[in-house]
């Protein structure tokens, strides 16, 4: 079966959050998952704040 390249990233991605979570209990697991929300939504949000204004005509 082909497999594309953006695939198999999300397979890895997959597969090591696998790997860091296999072990939790259940709120180990949702504290884990929190606390990546957060930091995407901070993220998010300075790369919201750094995009130039695009002005439509």
């Amino acid at each position: 079966m082909f497999e594309t390249s953006a695939m198999k990233e999300l397979h890895k991605i997959r597969v090591r959050i696998y790997e860091r979570t296999k072990n939790m209990t259940r709120h180990e697991f949702i504290e884990y998952i929190r606390k990546k929300a957060e930091r995407a939504e901070e993220e998010m949000k300075r790369m919201k704040e750094n995009k130039p204004v695009q002005e439509v005509g």
